[in-house]
């Protein structure tokens, strides 16, 4: 943002030859970028854009022009997105469209392909297909080779959306496994483009109602997006689920991805929201620094510049610390809800679901157990999975959990299942952690105890996977936990 800003301000100068004005005009267009999509400031990326796109239309730059108006079609994407707006925008496609047009002028092929992918990805019917059918045919009469990185996973995203309007669902399923196949090979936006095709790919999957392979494709999508960070895909991957879910009639488990879908949306606007604010100062900084680079550069006083970015860089310096201890404690103040959130639950009875009906439960065998016997199971299985002493023995297993119980192990493994919804793991995890937090939130009882020792006693093999178990079910680790209830 300083570099480009201090390029952008020479176009207060008159005496500037073309490709002076050219780097100005890619200047403009980058500080739009960076506007939109690290600060969450739309109005200074418009701004940025529309002058770069001005400067570039008077001079005759096509190759900045097609970059304009695709960085412009993802920040009205990255806007709509924000405010939950899945319609296709109008605007967005008709920038894409520009984008693509003044891409195939210039021979600038990257953003070119970037379109065309931009544009599949926009698709939502029928009607919208036919929207873009003209590019698409002008794309595929490109003749491109693989040195354009995207080519070959965009032709098979083309060949594969194709196939899916025209109702040839198998092909258009072996379109997106080769459209899968060409994403790992590509480094640029690698895991954009995998989590796409696998979610294409679902999309084709439940429509064929293969549901079951439709799930576990969005299931591998979740963990990718998980461990790279991805907010925004996971926003859209755990929507694309419940609507599978709903597909198999399944309302329950679209209702807790409906539940998903709007807590992650609501932290990513959150988050957004609140890097703005935070960056805020260091917009106003910039802002001001940029206005004595202008008098600097218009005094030619090249020892004033010098100082400038000296001064700049030991604000950005202070700034950065300052946005630290602000993190610090606002992760503190999170850390501290999350702790009182589990205090309260450690009140409440924990209970499993009923035993869902031999319709909705849809087992994967034929079970031999009617519902009254189902019942009686399950009476028997809520007693052993409350007793402490028993659930966390290191080697309490769902094969213990079966004697315990007298009874089959397939059998028990279907009711625990269905009964709370959840895996036998699942639910032995949860007890054990419950137990956990009414130790370490006794400062008395867990004084004289290390994580390791409570670890071992409620049946965990290791600290490590007692933290990791602990923090995905109550959201801090154990430590944080400790620390908390010796505050209180």
């Amino acid at each position: 943002m300083v570099c480009y800003s201090i390029v952008a301000n020479r176009a207060q100068d008159n005496n500037l030859e073309s490709k002076e004005i050219y780097q100005i005009a890619r200047a403009l267009n980058n500080i739009g970028y960076i506007s939109a999509t690290y600060y969450y400031d739309f109005q200074k990326a418009y701004e940025n854009l529309n002058k770069s796109m001005e400067l570039s239309k008077l001079y005759g730059f096509d190759n900045n022009l097609a970059y304009s108006y695709l960085n412009m079609a993802s920040i009205i994407d990255s806007r709509n997105r924000l405010f939950a707006n899945d319609a296709l925008s109008t605007e967005t496609l008709d920038n894409t469209k520009l984008a693509f047009d003044f891409a195939v002028k210039a021979k600038e092929w990257n953003v070119a392909v970037t379109s065309i992918y931009n544009m599949l990805d926009m698709i939502h019917n029928k009607a919208d297909f036919e929207l873009i059918t003209p590019d698409l045919t002008r794309f595929k009469n490109l003749q491109l080779t693989d040195s354009v990185e995207m080519w070959q996973c965009t032709r098979m995203f083309c060949k594969a959306t194709e196939a899916f309007q025209a109702g040839q669902y198998q092909q258009a399923l072996n379109y997106y496994e080769k459209m899968l196949g060409e994403a790992q090979e590509i480094t640029t936006n690698r895991q954009q483009c995998i989590i796409k095709a696998m979610q294409q790919k679902a999309a084709v999957l439940a429509v064929m109602r293969h549901y079951e392979e439709a799930i576990s494709c969005l299931r591998e999508v979740e963990h990718i997006a998980l461990d790279n960070g991805m907010q925004s895909e996971l926003i859209d991957n755990y929507k694309a689920m419940a609507q599978v879910y709903v597909g198999m009639g399944n309302r329950q488990m679209a209702e807790q991805l409906d539940y998903k879908y709007l807590k992650a949306r609501d932290e990513f606007i959150h988050k957004s929201h609140a890097e703005m604010l935070e960056k805020s100062r260091f917009l106003d900084e910039l802002s001001r620094v940029n206005e004595q680079a202008a008098q600097i550069q218009a005094k030619h006083e090249r020892a004033h510049q010098l100082l400038l970015m000296v001064c700049l860089i030991t604000a950005i310096i202070l700034i950065a610390l300052l946005l630290l201890v602000r993190s610090n404690i606002k992760q503190r103040n999170y850390i501290r809800h999350l702790y009182e959130k589990n205090v309260q639950l450690l009140d409440v009875k924990v209970t499993a679901e009923q035993p869902a009906s031999q319709e909705d439960s849809a087992p994967k065998y034929q079970s031999q157990l009617d519902q009254e016997s189902k019942d009686r199971l399950f009476e028997r299985i809520k007693d052993v999975m409350n007793d402490i002493a028993i659930i966390c023995k290191p080697d309490f297993s769902l094969q213990q959990l079966a004697i315990q119980v007298g009874s089959n192990y397939k059998y028990v493994s279907q009711v625990v299942n269905e009964s709370y919804g959840k895996s036998f793991k699942q639910v032995l995890n949860e007890q054990r952690v419950r137990e956990a937090c009414r130790i370490l939130n006794d400062p008395n009882q867990s004084a004289h105890l290390t994580i390791e020792a409570i670890a071992a006693n409620l049946g965990f093999n290791s600290r490590s996977n007692f933290t990791v178990t602990f923090k995905r079910i109550t959201g801090i680790s154990p430590s944080d936990f400790m620390k908390m209830a010796k505050e209180k």
